[in-house]
């Protein structure tokens, strides 16, 4: 059931990146953000109440549903949409790869729980691997600035989704139902995004071109609804840290993507850097053949 999880999340978010370009142009990000986030949330709560699957929660649990939609399902996006009008969508999800190295800190941080000497190894070689990735642009005479915000969005967005990650492991401390956190996340995200819309945009707009609406329901249903849910699920049932594996998997994917669709060409030393961010990875969850005969003892 994990490696079914697991996968669905690879082959899933894998291919969003690519789809939130898509989203792009005609239509503000706010609105778009807002478009998926009330379609899925519509839907889902919509079945989980037709099925009687919608748990009730109490009020101290809404406020980090609150909370979990804040960083999960409205700042995170923000931030990641933003930055793929000046980042390849593939480079953005190697940034995203630094969720793992979040999720150990704020681990840490929030639950005391001490990462393992292999765990800071790992982050140092796949922070150092990101540096190398993005160094080309860093080394240029002339700094392409919007080029370095969209870094820097990213960077932020992957931190938030990193925030919204250690809230789903209060949620399983409290024994609450993932479908049921995420419905509710989902729809105080919409509501969140929405007020953004009202103080940022002037209206609301939508195109009606094919690809625009495509990739809309595709971010809203697969890449939210199917997504999260098997995402969350995982962290209840292996943790945070183990389940941000993940997206190590998801630039190998992106960047095929990205490679055909816009043009992107890795530099000797941005290959470089990848390899050093994947091998960074494994390391943090590289486990010793005796430490795992331990645990099945």
């Amino acid at each position: 059931m994990n490696l079914l999880l697991y996968l669905t999340v690879v082959m899933i978010w894998g291919t969003t990146w690519i789809a939130i370009k898509f989203q792009l142009g005609d239509v503000p990000v706010e609105n778009s953000i807002l478009y998926r986030f009330i379609i899925a949330s519509v839907l889902l709560i919509g079945f989980l109440f037709i099925a009687k699957k919608l748990k009730p929660l109490t009020r101290n649990d809404h406020f980090f549903c609150l909370l979990q939609g804040a960083f999960l399902f409205c700042f995170n996006f923000y931030a990641i949409y933003k930055a793929t009008n000046y980042v390849e969508s593939g480079l953005i999800s190697v940034i995203f790869t630094m969720s793992i190295i979040f999720n150990v800190v704020n681990h840490w941080i929030f639950y005391r729980d001490l990462p393992e000497n292999r765990v800071i190894i790992g982050s140092l070689i796949g922070i150092f691997g990101i540096l190398l990735v993005f160094s080309p642009d860093f080394l240029k005479v002339e700094i392409d600035i919007f080029r370095l915000v969209g870094i820097g969005l990213a960077i932020l967005g992957t931190y938030f989704f990193s925030c919204g990650n250690i809230i789903a492991v209060r949620h399983k401390k409290h024994n609450l139902q993932t479908a049921t956190t995420n419905a509710w996340g989902m729809l105080y995200g919409a509501i969140i995004m929405f007020f953004i819309n009202l103080i940022n945009i002037d209206g609301f707009a939508i195109s009606t071109s094919p690809i625009y609406l495509l990739s809309l329901l595709f971010l809203a249903i697969p890449g939210t609804i199917l997504a999260f849910a098997a995402y969350l699920s995982l962290i209840d049932r292996i943790g945070p840290s183990k389940t941000a594996y993940a997206t190590i998997l998801f630039p190998i994917i992106a960047l095929s993507i990205s490679y055909h669709l816009e043009g992107y060409r890795p530099s000797y030393l941005a290959i470089t850097g990848m390899i050093l961010a994947i091998i960074g990875n494994i390391i943090i969850f590289y486990q010793p053949r005796h430490k795992r005969h331990l645990k099945k003892n």
